[in-house]
């Protein structure tokens, strides 16, 4: 194909092997980090390949196999022509606090600049079904931070989201959307403005391919990248079993600060956060609350560390990388048999809602996959 940069190219086995089925998070760190990068894995050998732990026979003829490069350079093309960027764990500019987390994602889709994520940034989330008291805190407290010179981060959904991105463009300071859809869907669609606003201001960032549509399912991912790309995230508005209760999960599991906005005592969407206070989290009344806790200052960005880790194949002096270690508290309940949505909510004893999304990204990562009827099973 004519007409894709070279930069573009260099990305190309980074797209491949991220689409060989069996393939997940934690099999293509492990992969990058025996051969260097994913340019090396498709130069290893059949023997190679299943020298690498989580390399079964199928899944090394998958790769040795590979014959799809047209359709991925296809895909390189589409992104260019929509000012889209693949933004690779191997270069520098690749979100230093995404390096950090459990299962970073190996690239992302970026359409405008991602720079802003090195300094400070706090996560503003909450409910779709805000209230006009939680929609005024919410856009209040995203433009004073970015007046401070704090990023803004939210997913760009309905409510509490969309005031917290409002906010951030009244002030003129950088706020990233990360989607649970492809850059080239608008979800939803009244929020079509800031898929052109946030680019000139910071940043629309996905973990999914151009095409992707807002599933249910890839909401758990993407709240992930919410909490991880944040110092700190604070919860406006929630109720009582709200779905904004995985990014603060996430965000405790990533070490990330959590905070909550209270709010009247008798309104549904005050049950999140009341409770989280009640747990321990921050209390937060004003942007100053925020700022004192994590030592923030108007005006002043800390500066951006130096050394740079690379995820695939680290440079000269930089530490090997290494996959981190599962640590879900679904896993030990896995054996040979497979088992139920129902049996794992039992033997775990969390929220449906809760297991659900842990399932996703267990399978997203690859360490676990699907049957029918619900039914779930050890990756072999």
């Amino acid at each position: 194909m004519t007409g894709v940069s070279a930069d573009s190219l260099a990305k190309l086995p980074w797209l491949a092997l991220r689409s060989i089925p069996g393939v997940g998070l934690v099999l293509f760190q492990r992969l990058c980090a025996a051969f260097g990068g994913p340019e090396g894995v498709f130069r290893a050998s059949e023997g190679e390949l299943r020298a690498v732990k989580g390399v079964s026979p199928a899944i090394a003829q998958a790769i040795l196999g590979f014959r799809d490069w047209d359709r991925w350079e296809a895909e390189l093309g589409r992104l260019e022509s929509r000012g889209i960027r693949l933004l690779t764990a191997a270069e520098p500019d690749f979100p230093e606090r995404l390096r950090e987390i459990p299962y970073p994602p190996p690239f992302l889709y970026v359409r405008g600049e991602v720079a802003c994520t090195a300094g400070p940034a706090v996560a503003l989330v909450g409910t779709r079904q805000a209230s006009y008291y939680g929609l005024r805190m919410s856009r209040g407290l995203a433009r004073d931070l970015a007046e401070a010179g704090v990023t803004v981060i939210s997913g760009l959904a309905r409510g509490i989201d969309t005031a917290a991105h409002a906010g951030a463009l009244e002030a003129g300071g950088p706020t990233v959307a990360v989607l649970g859809c492809g850059l080239d869907i608008i979800y939803p669609p009244e929020n079509k403005e800031f898929y052109e606003k946030i680019p000139a201001a910071g940043a629309l960032v996905s973990e999914f391919p151009l095409g992707t549509p807002p599933e249910a399912r890839n909401f758990p991912i993407r709240n992930r990248l919410i909490s991880g790309l944040a110092q700190a995230v604070v919860v406006v508005e929630a109720g009582a079993k709200s779905g904004t209760y995985i990014t603060v999960q996430y965000a405790l599991e990533q070490g990330r600060e959590v905070m909550a906005v209270p709010g009247p005592a008798d309104a549904p969407t005050s049950r999140g956060p009341l409770r989280l206070i009640q747990e321990g989290a921050k209390l937060v009344q004003g942007v100053e609350d925020i700022l004192g806790e994590l030592s923030f200052r108007s005006g002043v960005r800390p500066p951006r560390e130096t050394g740079v880790r690379d995820l695939c194949g680290p440079g000269p002096g930089a530490p090997p990388f290494r996959a981190p270690l599962p640590e879900d508290p679904l896993l030990p309940f896995f054996g040979a048999d497979p088992l139920q949505l129902e049996e794992l909510v039992a033997l775990s004893r969390l929220p449906a809602s809760e297991v659900l999304s842990r399932l996703t990204l267990l399978e997203l990562q690859g360490l676990i996959r699907e049957l029918p009827g619900k039914c779930y099973v050890l990756a072999g």
